[in-house]
């Protein structure tokens, strides 16, 4: 890797943003490039959940960051990129849903919610989980989904969640709380027997099922 993109990586979003802002050419591309590497696999993250489908997904990943390129503008106080565009997601998502042309292929493809190893077992046990996982976000209603999608796969705060969203702390809060209740029963059936017998908090993140074994 050349020095002079090296260097980027150890800048900041928003050190980033302002050479986007101010930079030449050049340094305005390599800044441009290091963002789309640091945010697109949790913006197509993001998008894949909404939309259910990953070509879609990466139809709208792409348009996410042509719409950011088209918004740089000096007089824009970035202080979180990372919320910003997952509201640019959010909204070329709301509109690819709206679209009467837009049919998802599947309800989610293989592979989409994560990377993984394709080796033996594990790997298969992995996809059956990821596809489990999937069904049942796409169970919830809508607002539920979007904001435990932005807070358990983007890492985003009640805060940030709510920034995204539009809507005030207490309900991205509730949202979220709700949702993962509701993801609780869905997946009931497949969480490991040991865990059954444990205590649920509200505060603590969704448990990851186990897929039983037949035979």
């Amino acid at each position: 890797m050349p020095i002079r993109k090296r260097k980027y990586q150890s800048l900041s979003d928003d050190d980033l943003y302002g050479i986007l802002v101010s930079g030449s050419e050049r340094e305005r591309n390599d800044a441009f490039e290091e963002l789309y590497n640091r945010h697109s696999g949790r913006v197509f993250v993001y998008c894949a959940r909404i939309l259910g489908d990953q070509t879609s997904a990466r139809d709208a990943c792409q348009e996410v960051f042509i719409s950011f390129w088209r918004s740089i503008s000096a007089e824009r106080v970035m202080t979180n990129l990372r919320g910003y565009l997952l509201r640019i997601a959010r909204n070329v998502c709301l509109i690819m849903k709206r679209n009467e042309s837009y049919m998802p292929t599947t309800e989610f493809e293989e592979g989409a919610i994560e990377s993984y190893n394709p080796l033996g077992e594990a790997a298969i046990e992995q996809n059956e989980l990821a596809e489990i996982i999937a069904m049942a976000l796409d169970l919830l209603p809508a607002h539920y989904r979007e904001a435990v999608v932005l807070q358990c796969y983007n890492g985003l705060t009640y805060q940030e969640v709510a920034d995204v969203l539009g809507v005030p702390l207490s309900t991205a809060r509730n949202w979220i709380v709700r949702a993962k209740a509701h993801l609780r029963t869905i997946l009931e059936p497949y969480w490991r027997d040991e865990s059954s017998d444990a205590p649920g908090d509200e505060s603590e993140p969704v448990k990851t099922p186990h897929h039983k074994h037949h035979g």
